[in-house]
């Protein structure tokens, strides 16, 4: 009977919490349910796939989809009980648009490492690629926007000059027309 229930929870927190895959049963339920809380919050201001997931040395993790995909590990080494943090982007994302801010997220988690919990480093870690992606897209958007407004200024200016060569090629040539009527009255 026991054996059931366990095996029907980790089908149904498969099932629920699908991006989050605790393959070394280190979270609590609570602690799924708030990792799901921050993975969904990331996942709904990016637009983007988040994967978590916890792994033993020499373990991986594949995602189904591969486009606009974030993942997570957390490793652990069972000999010398060193834990690792792998994050994998995909390149769609452009990783090496975030690489400082990303490094410098990572030098942040290292505090946590030590301390050895995999759930505040998990939230914190997941917490601080939602503001990065958020700000990254945000400065992405602006930069469209400039483009937009530069293009819109060079159609404008190219039309200004355009009317500009127009209007002096037009005082050119009343001009050849009024000297040649000149010439044409004093004969």
């Amino acid at each position: 009977m026991l054996k059931k229930v366990m095996v029907g929870s980790l089908i149904f927190s498969t099932l629920v919490l699908g991006k989050i895959n605790d393959y070394r049963n280190v979270f609590s339920e609570d602690d799924k349910s708030n990792l799901l809380t921050v993975v969904e919050a990331f996942q709904e201001k990016t637009g983007d796939k988040l994967y978590l997931n916890t792994l033993e040395e020499n373990e991986g993790f594949e995602a189904d989809e591969q486009e606009k995909t974030v993942i997570v590990n957390l490793i652990k080494n069972n000999e010398n009980d060193v834990l690792k943090v792998q994050l994998k982007i995909s390149q769609d994302l452009n990783p090496e648009d975030m690489a400082s801010d990303l490094s410098l997220l990572l030098t942040n988690v290292e505090e946590y490492v030590g301390e050895k919990n995999e759930t505040l480093i998990a939230t914190n870690l997941v917490e601080g690629l939602q503001e990065i992606f958020v700000a990254t897209s945000d400065s992405q958007e602006n930069s469209k926007d400039l483009e937009q407004m530069t293009l819109g200024t060079k159609v404008f200016l190219g039309i200004l000059l355009t009317f500009l060569v127009l209007s002096i090629r037009i005082i050119q040539v009343k001009r050849k027309k009024r000297k040649y009527k000149l010439k044409s009255d004093r004969y």
